[in-house]
């Protein structure tokens, strides 16, 4: 039996960004552009990010990325609110 899709966990739970090695679809993701948006990016500085290790983007990558692109949207976690029986 296949396995049910869970979503890819990006963030923390107070909104910080894990910073791990990421493929380019995760980097898209996280920055919200589509891949070849990210592509053209990424295309602007080959020397720091023409090689990365099979699919993955090391971490001084992601972190590279963070200075050069800005720091993407924090997740703001608001608490549910609780309805008071009437």
């Amino acid at each position: 039996m296949a396995k049910p899709h869970t979503k890819k966990q990006y963030y923390d739970t107070e909104g910080n960004l894990i910073v791990k090695p990421y493929r380019l679809s995760d980097l898209a993701s996280i920055f919200d552009v589509n891949r070849k948006t990210m592509r053209k990016w990424m295309d602007k500085y080959p020397n720091d990010l023409s090689r990365h290790e099979g699919k993955y983007f090391s971490v001084r990558q992601v972190e590279f990325c963070l200075d050069k692109f800005g720091l993407p949207g924090r997740i703001v976690f608001l608490p549910k609110q609780i309805k008071k029986a009437a």
